[in-house]
């Protein structure tokens, strides 16, 4: 579904990714797990338009999505939960999602709106509430849910459990393997390597904007190198 070839990403003269290749097969879900600085979240932007490439290709479906507008991106089948949330302060729950919903002319976003209260039942609770009310967690579920408002074919999540709480991290999981059960493929960051592991298929490790390995995620969970620098083991 996505394939990257020798990404390459500057901001001036530092060059924080080095030319990596990545595959995102659908239906799968994909981490990428590094220290904090290695340029995950500098990959995800790139893909989703949001920083400029200075060299490689990005392919989303075959189609050459390198460099386009994030907004054409999103109505493509990309959506992207950002790092510390980034909800709408100011709007509402129901706001938010809709805004998550804003490129889509179909009929059935009301059907949608209901799914993820499906999944989220707090937010249905607080539909009308600011979201600068809510708390970290629920705001995690609104940043996710306002990702699925766009029906997205592959959604890119940034640190989907930075900040939660234990028993708040274990059900954001929860529902990211049943969105993807459920057909979405995801492309995972996370800073609890063992979880992105054990929740994902396919794992990337990401060093100073360069991929040094990689492999189907119950091998990197067994290899020695993974072992110490990312597992604490």
């Amino acid at each position: 579904m996505l394939k990257i070839e020798g990404l390459k990403v500057n901001y001036g003269a530092i060059k924080a990714i080095k030319g990596i290749d990545l595959q995102v097969p659908e239906g799968k879900i994909v981490t990428m797990i590094g220290a904090n600085g290695a340029g995950k979240t500098t990959t995800l932007s790139a893909i989703s338009g949001l920083v400029r490439s200075s060299e490689g290709k990005i392919f989303f479906q075959g189609k050459d999505i390198t460099n386009l507008n994030p907004h054409l991106i999103n109505k493509m089948g990309i959506s992207l939960v950002p790092e510390g949330r980034r909800v709408f302060a100011n709007l509402t729950v129901r706001e938010n999602l809709m805004m998550g919903a804003y490129n889509r002319k179909d009929s059935e976003v009301e059907k949608d709106l209901e799914w993820v209260f499906e999944l989220f039942p707090r937010l249905k609770e607080r539909i009308n509430q600011l979201a600068s009310t809510l708390s970290g967690g629920e705001q995690q579920m609104l940043a996710v849910s306002r990702a699925l408002m766009s029906r997205p074919k592959l959604m890119m999540m940034d640190e989907p459990s930075l900040g939660l709480a234990p028993l708040l991290v274990k059900e954001v999981f929860s529902v990211i393997r049943k969105i993807n059960s459920e057909g979405t493929t995801i492309l995972l960051i996370e800073q609890d390597a063992a979880v992105a592991l054990k929740t994902s298929h396919y794992g990337y490790v990401l060093e100073t904007g360069t991929i040094t390995i990689h492999g189907p995620s119950e091998e990197l969970i067994k290899n020695d190198e993974v072992r110490k620098a990312y597992l604490g083991l």
